[in-house]
């Protein structure tokens, strides 16, 4: 993870190695559920955002490297019909919600700030654990804060990819102030003055502290 920036899985390698440990002498034992980086290589993914502009937008480069002997077939083949063939329409469908949010944070720089560690905490469950993430969107704070209609309720519950999306939806709102997910006003100010009121006792507790070791110093100072 970059500094003050947000959180990336990496499938760890075999021991002592670099390998991946998916990779067995017959080939790769996961075969039809490899990730994205698999069904693209030798194929590289661009996908970038500029600053002042809303849209991100997709190039491709060919990575060349000695191991991999598809470059020596005698084969050619568009782009457009290579991600076909690697079934990679759907998959870069579903996963344009997490680049969108990757570019996002890397076109706006410091505007965005540092993630607090709550964001970071969120980002990291939404992204790589809907199980918790489903958890905390049926949990009662949730409910009380979010007013969802009724029938996107019901399909992000049964649904993991339905659940993955609004997960993205809502780190937009979180993360960049994107609203789409309706707040309950009169709920969110009460949380606002209950977090008010608990940064206030940290902020009296810590002046006493610092007022309480004065005090002592100024004692020791006249012993």
């Amino acid at each position: 993870m970059e500094q003050n920036g947000i959180a990336g899985v990496k499938l760890r390698p075999v021991e002592n190695g670099t390998a991946c440990q998916f990779m067995t002498p017959g080939g790769c034992s996961v075969y039809e559920d490899r990730p994205t980086a698999c069904r693209y290589y030798p194929v590289a993914l661009l996908s970038m955002r500029k600053q002042d502009e809303y849209t991100d937008t997709q190039s491709y480069a060919l990575v060349k490297e000695e191991h991999c002997l598809g470059h020596n077939e005698p084969r050619e083949i568009t782009i457009d019909a290579y991600r076909r063939e690697q079934g990679l329409e759907e998959y870069d469908e579903l996963a344009r919600g997490w680049r969108q949010l990757i570019l996002k944070k890397k076109s706006s720089g410091p505007a965005v700030g540092k993630p607090s560690k709550r964001s970071l905490q969120l980002y990291f469950m939404v992204c790589y654990d809907l199980d918790t993430f489903r958890s905390f969107v049926m949990s009662e704070g949730f409910t009380e804060l979010y007013e969802l209609p009724a029938d996107e309720t019901s399909k992000i519950f049964a649904d993991d990819t339905a659940l993955m999306l609004f997960g993205f939806r809502f780190l937009r709102q979180v993360l960049f102030g994107e609203n789409s997910i309706t707040l309950k006003q009169a709920a969110a100010e009460k949380r606002r003055g209950r977090v008010h009121e608990k940064s206030q006792q940290f902020e009296n507790e810590a002046r006493e502290k610092r007022a309480t070791e004065q005090d002592d110093m100024y004692g020791d100072s006249l012993g």
